[in-house]
């Protein structure tokens, strides 16, 4: 019977590491198929070889000769289908085993919780976790936290652990996934604490694999954000898990009151977190973020800041480095120091736009009225060359939010003319919102005259808006028929002609309601000239009706 030949310890120690290895999130498909053939009664012909080694057959349309070592479940085990490491045979076998001693609906429940303690909880009786209490119990780990201990004694022991881990796991396809979703939590761990440093260590332990994923991304040649492959969707996933939880950590630090003991081992932080700064690629975002969250909500100090700021000057002057300048205009911007930001913006145009609207927006929306204006004073100026500067993708989704936060800020002042300095300023990209703005306030010459600046023609107005512009002074919309029948000639086709006469029958109207037809007349004759060889467009004017 299973019962009595296999070894209990050994069984719930390979439960502890088949959770361990397969976290549930990541392999659920692979855990519940394997408990589906166990339960529906594909296993069979079990036989246990010694007190650790169990052989079986799972049926999965064929038959599958299945071997697996309790001693080391992980490794040892043997399975034809030819998958790379655990199978749902190997699965299905171990839970087979493992429902003849214990209740393997229980571990499933615990798997898919990820309580490992708890399984062990559930399975040993009281006299059997004896031993595991005395092992807790002795001199503190390597992981272990003094009062003089430094960052750079955290990154040693976090390489030691990392190596170790490497070298277990190299040969696995996954290996990434278990190094954010296990590694990343035994590196945070700190078990005799120095008050309030958990956090802080948790923030390096995510800094630390995040450093390691970039450098395995690269070496499979994944900096392209574009995916192209299965593995390097699997390996973003764990990048962006790692850069959740330093995101968390920072969090973390930034709701405790620390004390003032920590001080060092933030300061110590500070070259790190610049480190992320400059990182490109897909994660060049995170980066910038990520610094800039850190230097507000962890290194508050202003001397910290100032000297930061100094820092990153020398970076953007001896290396050209822009993104160095737009976190010290960032820095100067929390230091209350304005003009010294928008020098750097002045400095570096072509990235300013992008991160000047992130503090107006901040000023605007939390009531610095007099601080947004005196920003914008030195800005404004400079305003078209940073639009100009962005492609067509950021712009869009740039000024829309630049036009939401000038809009609150002229209505909360009562500002309309703040309001259309800017809408001015941000042409000719914001001639949409300049139109409306000039129509709701029934200046309807100045709307065509935009329209005509803008290069736009009869063609591209919504057919609406050109009906009520005729209805409020036909005179108004000739130009734009004008340049239409033009932009029609110069496109050289039969159905762009045909357009053509539609627009001067149009015009021909507007100029005999206007009693100037002498005018349609001498119009008409130059036309003509200009196309005497368009015999295509001469047949389209007969047709028409135009051309006798």
């Amino acid at each position: 019977m299973l019962q009595t030949t296999v070894s209990k310890p050994l069984l719930k120690q390979a439960a502890g590491e088949l959770l361990k290895e397969l976290p549930f999130p990541i392999f659920h498909n692979l855990i519940q198929k394997g408990r589906d053939l166990s339960r529906n009664g594909l296993v069979y012909n079990v036989m246990v070889i010694n007190s650790h080694e169990v052989e079986g057959v799972v049926s999965d349309i064929t038959p599958h000769d299945v071997m697996l070592d309790l001693a080391n479940i992980t490794r040892r085990h043997r399975c034809p289908c030819g998958t790379d490491g655990l199978c749902p045979h190997i699965l299905a076998l171990f839970f087979y085993v493992y429902g003849n001693v214990f209740d393997s609906g229980e571990l499933f429940r615990l798997w898919k919780k990820g309580q490992i303690e708890a399984l062990w909880k559930e399975t040993t009786a009281p006299h059997e976790r004896e031993p595991l209490a005395q092992k807790r119990v002795g001199k503190p780990t390597a992981l272990s936290i003094t009062q003089n201990e430094t960052v750079e004694d955290w990154r040693d022991q976090f390489e030691k652990q990392y190596q170790d881990f490497f070298s277990r796991h190299q040969n696995g396809q996954n290996w990434p996934y278990r190094l954010a979703v296990q590694l990343l939590p035994k590196l945070g761990k700190n078990e005799r604490k120095q008050a309030g440093a958990r956090p802080l260590r948790e923030l390096h332990a995510a800094l630390f694999l995040l450093e390691k994923l970039r450098q395995y991304g690269e070496a499979q040649g994944w900096n392209d954000v574009v995916f192209a492959s299965y593995g390097q969707f699997s390996w973003q996933q764990d990048v962006n898990y790692v850069a959740d939880r330093a995101f968390d950590a920072l969090e973390k630090l930034s709701t405790q009151s620390l004390p003032r003991s920590l001080n060092a081992l933030i300061e110590q932080t500070i070259p790190y977190v610049r480190d992320v700064l400059f990182l490109d690629g897909g994660l060049s975002s995170f980066g910038y973020d990520f610094y800039t969250t850190a230097w507000e909500l962890l290194f508050t100090k202003p001397a910290w800041r100032q000297e930061e700021r100094m820092e990153l000057l020398r970076l953007a002057n001896e290396y050209g480095k822009s993104r160095a300048a737009m976190a010290a205009a960032h820095l100067s911007f929390l230091l209350g120091e304005d003009d010294e930001a928008m020098a750097l913006y002045r400095a570096f145009p072509h990235q300013a736009g992008l991160f000047l609207i992130e503090w107006i927006g901040r000023f605007i929306t939390n009531g610095l009225v007099k601080r947004f204006e005196s920003v914008w004073e030195k800005a404004k100026d400079d305003w078209p060359l940073y639009l100009s500067h962005m492609s067509d993708l950021a712009r869009g989704s740039f000024l829309d939010e630049a036009v939401h936060l000038f809009k609150m800020y002229a209505r909360q002042r009562n500002r309309p003319d703040a309001w259309e300095d800017f809408l001015q300023r941000s042409l000719p990209y914001s001639v949409n919102y300049y139109t409306n703005f000039l129509y709701r306030q029934g200046r309807y010459r100045e709307v065509v005259d935009l329209f005509l600046w803008a290069n736009i023609t009869a063609d591209e107005l919504h057919p609406q808006l050109l009906k009520t512009l005729q209805a409020r002074n036909p005179e108004l919309v000739m130009p734009l028929y004008h340049r239409a029948v033009m932009r029609r000639l110069e496109e050289k086709n039969r159905a762009s002609y045909q357009r053509a006469v539609r627009h001067l029958k149009t015009l021909r109207t507007h100029y005999r309601s206007m009693k100037r037809l002498d005018q349609w007349e001498a119009y008409l004759e130059q036309l003509l000239a200009k196309t005497a060889r368009m015999r295509a467009f001469h047949e389209e004017l007969k047709k028409g009706k135009l051309l006798s």
